[in-house]
């Protein structure tokens, strides 16, 4: 079974003014970070905006990045409320040459017992194809994917492991150790190195879809994480998302326009958060 390991891009999905998606820029876009040195990239998952698109949207963006034919190895979220959805998105994945998938739990039922969430993901599970990342984000669903979760899905042979994004080190130190042998990537800018340092597998991570290079070299090179958490922590200020959206479309890779609720990052705030990266040096235009 693939395990993922090294650093990975969760790469926005690249939307044009007039709200269709643009597969050019995304295909530019995932060239580019294989030529930067990255390993692979997350398709649709946060910061891909998943929860936005329609299933047959999912489908075209799945497929667009597949196209690509970047050389990156792809994970794809396939994430739902609704079970079946997950298992069909999780065929999706499997009939286009995906190397593995991402599920995080069903958000919008915060209160669903454990056993009921045990359910959800044996049947993404059980049915999946492909090597399936479990996706943990309370911040984001309100759930989180405690120990007694983890005790009665983890046994499955298709759960590859786990994408910790709570930037929380407690966590870094309950979940690693259960997937030592299997894929812990964390997926915080500010923990890399001491992922990697505890022994974990890599990284999908916000900044590697705009600072590829400076993510990969936190590898070879546990000092520079000082500075990626600087450029993190400035991106943070003017908002994550919005922030790795206007600098590709400052990279001219494509207008990456926003669909509501989410809205873009002012042209004034954009230029100021560019002028101060530059201080940086860390971008490359």
């Amino acid at each position: 079974m693939y395990l993922p390991k090294g650093a990975f891009a969760p790469v926005p999905t690249p939307l044009t003014h007039e709200d269709t998606l643009d597969t050019s820029a995304l295909s530019a876009h995932l060239s580019w970070l294989k030529r930067e040195g990255l390993d692979g990239a997350l398709i649709l998952g946060t910061n891909g905006e998943f929860a936005s698109f329609t299933l047959a949207e999912r489908r075209a963006v799945a497929e667009a990045a597949v196209r690509a034919d970047s050389g990156l190895k792809l994970i794809l979220n396939v994430g739902s409320c609704a079970v079946d959805e997950a298992r069909q998105m999780s065929e999706v994945g499997a009939d286009l040459g995906y190397d593995a998938l991402m599920c995080p739990p069903p958000w919008y039922f915060r209160n669903a017992p454990a056993q009921g969430l045990s359910d959800f993901f044996r049947r993404v599970l059980e049915h999946a194809r492909l090597p399936v990342l479990l996706y943990h984000i309370p911040q984001l669903t309100g759930i989180a994917l405690t120990d007694e979760l983890l005790d009665t899905i983890c046994g499955n042979t298709r759960c590859a492991g786990i994408k910790d994004s709570t930037g929380d080190e407690a966590e870094l130190g309950r979940l690693l150790p259960r997937f030592a042998s299997r894929s812990y990537l964390v997926g915080n800018d500010r923990l890399i190195a001491a992922t990697l340092q505890a022994g974990g597998h890599g990284s999908i991570t916000a900044c590697a879809s705009v600072i590829p290079d400076l993510v990969k070299s936190v590898e070879r090179n546990a000092d520079q994480q000082v500075k990626l958490n600087s450029v993190r922590g400035l991106l943070e200020k003017f908002g994550l998302g919005p922030a790795v959206k206007a600098i590709l479309r400052k990279k001219g890779f494509g207008d990456y326009a926003t669909r509501p609720p989410l809205t873009a990052l002012p042209d004034a705030q954009a230029e100021q958060m560019i002028a101060m990266l530059n201080m940086f040096g860390a971008i490359k235009w």
